[in-house]
């Protein structure tokens, strides 16, 4: 109910600010493509496009007149207008002339006579935009009748034609073949631009849904077999026997078959929409040649894209993505796939760049110093600098460096993208829409994340040693009560208060037993490492314990590695020989990596396979499984981290659960695994595993060899979460 109530008042908020966005100004609504459009008629805004370059007469301003509502397009960008607006709106002879042009020429598409009065009382002196604060002197029909009588008077056969940036001081004529190339080119253009729109829409709607389309095999009545044999399948590696163990040269996670499925949809996608459809229309002002057709087509289109991914992006890295619910997908599997992603947007934004400074090379000097320009490579730079700071080795050993540097970057290619928007087009073709979009989602997420730790309140962590050499830490926070994993801050660790980590909770009450006897967590994607030490296996008798005296309690079991744990290592080794300390700490949860654990609630009976502090993560699952029987082995390199979740371990149902434990051994789990497929239980299989990445990856590949073959159904889950 907090939950709920905690969600609903931040989308609450969320819409309030949205509804403080300014208004997409234009003709039509929304973006071009959807619901916006350029040139209505195009016949009329041809005629005005041919003759707007024309040296007026007039040279009276209007209030105002140095508005941005006075500029025009030039092939595709917004420039600076010839002439004053006034100069639109009162020159006799431009306003006679455009008249007659748009009686010759629109009068054989059958344009409405409605139609062109809209577009005079709006368009004339702004162009493409329209502006209807901003009304000629005269009518279109006056307009039509004063050239009439001009013509009438020095006889059509005498009537001048209008030349390109020459004086235009009288009514004139338009000939056809000065026309024709401006409206093919409005035409060709409003065409392209709206297949950007489309397409990006389409990258940005797919990239969302497919995940969704594709999650809901799961609800097929009964779980069949078939169905299980080939998510079991789809479970394994693309190539080899790695999926989180780091392959080629440790720079990246190979996918499974079932993440690649997505991952080729979503690079065909941004490929085939990148470049078509692909139109031509000649003779066109606006791109004369094949080449220029092509270059301008892509260039433009892969910028659109670009924009699109930002949806798909910033959903799949957040916290709070509401798609780990509706596809019961892993929070590891939205950061893989996020990366995809990014590495598309990368691509996209590269090729726009490139492809916008051979179209414009001509113009490099005058176009590289306007401001549109240097945001664009603002933007550009943002967006292919975070590539090499992400790789997996620099998230390795530098994991608060790249975390720093990827917001950092992230929110200048964000606020870069609007800029260059915005002095381009302003709020008027609708391609800001995408940025509002990426920024709502990021601020949602930080906003949740915010009302998350309001909700668990400035605490006392209780910092002590579960061993004599500090490699494995016990973190206790009174008055929390957490479920599957939290992020924890500690404010006082060092200067950068803004950093957290991820930890998975064992249990979040406190009984009547002593608190070193309660409960663990485990900092998620721990991996440790096999030691030498002697090796026993052993299996635990287990006993239930009275509830009395529970209270809320959130104990965190984790291994010393670098970053956090190893500051709260250093800080407790420097409190001397009490070997436990208080320090202020802020709870930021609950969170569920793995949403694919509530499917373990159709299973009849539960392997749980677990690798050192991994084995926090695995007893809550045990302790919630509802069905009759649950098979435990944990493999553990230190005898005093098993005395420290032995208690633990002693409080589940004996009845039902059966614990295997190995100190410094290696667990047989091909073997486990064949044991409890070959037996005769009724129903599903659960399979859950979490430990070293080498133990997952053994038990996944032996789930995706063995699960198709099994007389019943196997539903694995992966505990894991890593960048």
């Amino acid at each position: 109910m907090v939950r709920s109530k905690a969600n609903g008042l931040a989308w609450t908020v969320l819409l309030f600010f949205a509804c403080l966005l300014p208004l997409v100004a234009a003709d039509g609504e929304g973006m071009l493509g959807a619901g916006k459009y350029l040139y209505k008629p195009a016949c009329a805004h041809a005629c005005r496009r041919r003759i707007e370059y024309s040296e007026l007469l007039c040279d009276s301003k209007l209030p105002g007149d140095n508005s941005s509502s006075g500029s025009h397009l030039h092939r595709r960008h917004v420039h600076e207008a010839a002439n004053s607006l006034e100069c639109y709106l009162k020159d006799a002879a431009f306003l006679r002339t455009l008249a007659l042009c748009i009686e010759q020429f629109c009068a054989e598409e059958d344009v409405q006579v409605s139609v062109i009065e809209d577009f005079w009382e709006g368009h004339v002196a702004t162009g493409s935009v329209g502006d209807w604060s901003l009304k000629p002197i005269m009518s279109y029909q006056r307009a039509l009748q004063y050239a009439h009588e001009d013509m009438e008077e020095v006889g059509e056969a005498n009537m001048p034609f209008a030349v390109m940036k020459e004086p235009l001081n009288a009514t004139s004529l338009v000939r056809e073949e000065d026309y024709q190339p401006y409206v093919n080119g409005l035409l060709w253009f409003e065409g392209i631009e709206k297949n950007h729109g489309r397409n990006a829409i389409a990258v940005a709607v797919s990239s969302v849904f497919i995940p969704v389309l594709f999650s809901l095999l799961r609800f097929l009545p009964g779980r069949a077999l078939w169905y299980s044999r080939l998510e079991n399948a789809l479970e394994s590696p693309l190539f080899g026997k790695r999926h989180r163990t780091p392959t080629m040269a440790n720079l990246g996670i190979m996918p499974t078959r079932g993440q690649t499925l997505y991952i080729v949809y979503l690079l065909a996608t941004q490929i085939f929409l990148g470049i078509f459809p692909l139109s031509f229309i000649y003779p066109n002002y606006i791109a004369p040649t094949k080449a220029e057709h092509l270059i301008l087509m892509i260039g433009d289109r892969t910028g659109a894209l670009a924009m699109a991914d930002f949806v798909a992006i910033f959903l799949s890295s957040s916290r709070n993505n509401i798609l780990l619910w509706i596809t019961n997908w892993s929070h590891s599997t939205f950061l893989l796939l996020h990366r995809w992603i990014a590495y598309c947007l990368i691509f996209q934004v590269s090729m726009h760049s490139v492809l916008m400074l051979v179209l414009y090379y001509p113009d490099h000097a005058s176009e590289s110093q306007k401001v549109y320009w240097i945001w664009g490579i603002v933007g550009t730079l943002a967006f292919v600098i975070m590539w090499p700071a992400s790789l997996l080795p620099v998230r390795q050993k530098a994991y608060e460096f790249f975390l720093a540097s990827h917001q950092i970057f992230a929110a200048l290619g964000l606020i870069a993208t609007f800029f260059h928007i915005y002095e381009l087009y302003m709020y008027k073709w609708g391609y800001e829409i995408w940025v509002y979009i990426g920024g709502i989602i990021w601020f949602g997420d930080r906003l949740l994340r915010v009302l998350r730790m309001v909700k668990g309140g400035w605490r006392r962590a209780v910092v002590s040693a579960v061993d004599e050499h500090g490699d494995y830490l016990r973190v206790e926070v009174d008055g929390v009560a957490a479920d599957g994993h939290v992020y924890l801050y500690f404010p006082t660790l060092n200067w950068r208060v803004w950093e957290n980590h991820p930890y998975s909770v064992l249990s979040s009450f406190s009984g009547s037993s002593t608190s070193h006897d309660a409960k663990d967590a485990s900092e998620i994607g721990g991996d440790p490492e096999k030691t030498s030490h002697p090796s026993s296996n052993t299996s635990l008798s287990l006993t239930s314990d009275s509830n009395a005296g529970v209270r809320p309690r959130t104990t965190i079991l984790l291994r010393v590695m670098d970053g956090q744990t190893k500051l709260l290592a250093n800080r407790l080794a420097a409190a001397g020989s009490s070997r436990r300390i208080s320090i202020p700490v802020i709870v930021e949860g609950s969170y569920h990596a793995n949403p694919a654990t509530r499917d373990l609630a159709h299973c009849s009976s539960l392997l749980c396979i677990a690798g050192g502090v991994g084995i926090t993560a695995v007893v809550p699952i045990i302790r919630s499984f509802g069905g009759p029987r649950v098979r435990l082995a944990w493999g553990v390199r230190s005898q005093s981290l098993l005395g420290a979740v032995e208690p633990e371990l002693r409080r589940l149902d004996s009845k039902k659960v059966e614990v295997q434990t190995s100190v410094g051994e290696r667990i047989r789990i091909v073997d486990i695994l064949k044991e409890e497929l070959g037996k005769d239980d009724e129903g599903d299989l659960g399979v859950v595993v979490c430990g070293p990445t080498g133990m997952a990856d053994e038990i996944r590949v032996a789930v995706a060899e063995l699960g198709p073959r099994a007389r019943r159904a196997v539903v694995f889950v992966d505990e894991a979460f890593s960048w």
